[in-house]
């Protein structure tokens, strides 16, 4: 069974994301934060991790550069989930090595292309 972080600290989102995922097979954690996503990581490393931008404290960014950084954690796919026009992000998912974006709100199709992509390549 794959398994699926989804870091985001709007509760609704953060809900319906995993709730989708569960319902397609996936061992799901959640996370509120990106301190609270280290955390899980270090617990069990997920094969995909689904990040919101715009988070208190540690922004998706700063959470996706730290997992970078990490051997361990380094080549997990990572998902941007956000309402943020993509020019706003000033290439900043690229420069992290981020290829996958799911735009708020998605429609299921959306989160089974991104996971087709994935998973599927080609």
């Amino acid at each position: 069974m794959p398994k699926a972080l989804v870091v985001e600290d709007e509760d609704s989102i953060r809900w319906i994301l995993a709730a989708q995922l569960e319902e397609k097979g996936y061992l799901v954690q959640e996370a509120s934060s990106g301190a609270i996503a280290l955390q899980r990581v270090g617990e069990q490393i997920p094969d995909v991790i689904f990040v919101d931008i715009l988070m208190p404290f540690m922004d998706g960014f700063e959470l996706i550069s730290s997992l970078r950084d990490n051997p361990k954690t380094s080549d997990v796919p990572v998902v941007l989930v956000t309402g943020l026009d993509p020019h706003e992000t000033k290439g900043k998912p690229r420069q992290l090595g981020v290829k996958y974006h799911l735009t708020k709100p998605w429609e299921p199709w959306a989160l089974d292309s991104v996971l087709r992509k994935i998973f599927n390549p080609g």
